[in-house]
């Protein structure tokens, strides 16, 4: 028994670890800082726990001792999921910096827990030492049991928990197995805690009953899948009339997606027009590979009667999108349907670059991760060769980037600029957000894989000259940018940067991007 209680104990931890990403994701996001404060404060609550277990277990050696921290796991555990959301919004509300914020969050909200999951396994050790001579042996298999256990449970938790219950329903159901655990090693008030085990099976029923409940019933849903914690929910914009609109987000305070729900088809962020320029720089373009399908917004767009394609029957759009959740949550509530010209990949867009020897004529790049940086392998000189071979002649690549354009805080699209400018015979750059060079914004990088000497002219009044996101009026309608507008965003100022390509082996992203948590 005290062998299956530290392999389960080794692999319960790692699942109490997974979920723990997607329990923060909402209050401070999923970027590698998050990460990074989850881990080390499980590691560092798991040693003050190894250290608390030992002490013990040589005071009061005894099933009823093991039984307490077994028991003291899943109280934490119930605790987490009781608390966590409370907490994380009481931090979001109190901590303005990212590493604060994220730090603390996790230290209030699964310190307890880790605590006592890292006192399991010495107090274990120490009980089934029988003689010295056999010590070492007994504590390589004891250990060797727990790490086994969190193999499991780490391929436990990520491939198939996950994808199947949410978090809080995890976190109860940790918290049952915990004192299930206990129970088996007997000692005191064990109908105390066979009420427990009784009320923590109770509320992740409860928890699994009420999430369909609101999911059907509110009108915001939380979808939560291996790659991404997705908020969608509804609200009106009154800078464009009161407009009833339809948002997706997979980070506290930023949007990813987003629809006007009488006008599904329409672009709603400004920036997403700017891809007009992909059909205005090769008009005659029908082969669209989109990298990043989100909202699928852009995609809609291109597939409808406002499409800015010259041949809308003949076009072939390829979406590549990483989370199979996004793609169905675009279809629950992003009015995505099903269409012959458009294919959906579900993979690494990187990786897709990587295989794949198909050329198109226009290339969207799209691809964010947390905190809306572009994720490092997309923006190296490899990626970059990448794209080149994935456009065709005549053809352009156009990659969305939140970065200023100069001064420090523009160092993630120089680099990127630097990559791209090694790759293509000619790299422009478009101020989408209309703010000044060196602000952050959104900037559309365009690349081409042949030099284009003409004058950018400013094109004949014509319906087809207004981007109007979907409006279908000659006239620009609020929010609508036309493409003269866009063609005199563009960066005129010396591209000389000193700040140097990204590559696969050195990509300081989250040191570029220092200036999204500033926001």
């Amino acid at each position: 028994m005290l062998e299956l209680t530290v392999f389960l104990s080794g692999a319960l931890v790692m699942v109490l670890e997974m979920v723990g990403a997607r329990v923060l994701a909402p209050h401070v996001g999923t970027s590698a800082v998050v990460w990074t404060s989850l881990i080390g404060v499980v590691l560092a609550c798991l040693a003050v726990g190894a250290w608390a277990g030992g002490r013990l277990a040589d005071k009061n050696l005894s099933r009823r001792g093991l039984a307490f921290a077994l028991a003291g796991a899943g109280i934490g555990s119930g605790l987490t999921a009781f608390c966590h959301e409370v907490i994380g919004q009481w931090v979001t509300a109190a901590v303005g910096n990212l590493y604060a914020a994220a730090v603390l969050a996790a230290v209030c909200i699964f310190a307890l827990p880790a605590f006592f999951f890292g006192m399991i396994t010495p107090y274990t050790i120490r009980l089934r030492i029988e003689s010295v001579d056999s010590s070492g042996a007994t504590v390589g298999r004891l250990y060797a049991l727990s790490t086994a256990g969190s193999i499991v449970g780490t391929f436990l938790g990520g491939f198939i928990l996950i994808s199947y219950w949410g978090s809080t329903t995890i976190l109860w159901g940790v918290a049952a197995c915990m004192l299930g655990l206990s129970l088996c090693h007997g000692g005191g008030k064990l109908r105390l805690r066979a009420a427990l085990l009784a009320l923590c099976g109770l509320m992740a029923v409860l928890a699994a009953t009420y999430g369909r409940w609101h999911d059907g019933r509110a009108l915001s849903h939380l979808v939560e899948s291996p790659y991404n914690s997705i908020r969608v929910y509804e609200g009106v914009d009154w800078a464009q009339n009161g407009r009833a609109v339809r948002l997706m987000a997979t980070d506290p305070g930023y949007s990813q997606s987003g629809m006007y729900l009488e006008a599904p088809n329409e672009l709603y962020f400004r920036y997403t027009q700017f891809y007009a320029l992909g059909p205005h720089f090769a008009p005659g373009a029908s082969r669209v590979l989109m990298l990043g399908g989100g909202g699928y917004s852009v995609p809609k767009w291109l597939l409808s009667d406002k499409t800015p394609l010259a041949k809308p029957a003949d076009a072939r759009v390829t979406v590549v999108e990483l989370d199979p959740a996004m793609t169905d949550t675009a279809r629950r509530w992003f009015a995505l349907r099903d269409d012959p010209r458009l294919t959906v990949r579900h993979e690494d867009a990187r990786a897709f670059l990587n295989r794949q020897r198909e050329q198109y004529d226009l290339v969207f790049v799209d691809v964010f991760n947390s905190h809306y940086a572009v994720p490092f392998q997309m923006g190296t000189r490899e990626a970059a060769a990448a794209l080149r071979r994935a456009v065709a002649p005549g053809g352009v690549m156009l990659m969305n980037v939140i970065s200023a354009v100069e001064g420090p805080d523009g160092q993630l699209f120089q680099s990127i600029f630097k990559a791209l400018e090694q790759s293509f015979a000619e790299v422009r750059v478009y101020c989408a957000g209309g703010e000044a060079v060196d602000r952050l914004q959104n900037l559309m990088v365009v690349a081409f894989p042949e030099r284009r000497d003409m004058v950018e002219a400013k094109p004949e009044a014509r319906p087809e000259a207004v981007v109007t996101a979907g409006s279908g009026a000659a006239e620009k309608a609020p929010g609508a940018v036309d493409i003269s507008t866009m063609l005199a965003s563009r960066y005129t100022g010396p591209c000389t940067f000193a700040t140097p390509a990204l590559t696969d082996d050195f990509a300081p992203v989250e040191r570029y991007t220092l200036v999204l948590l500033r926001q």
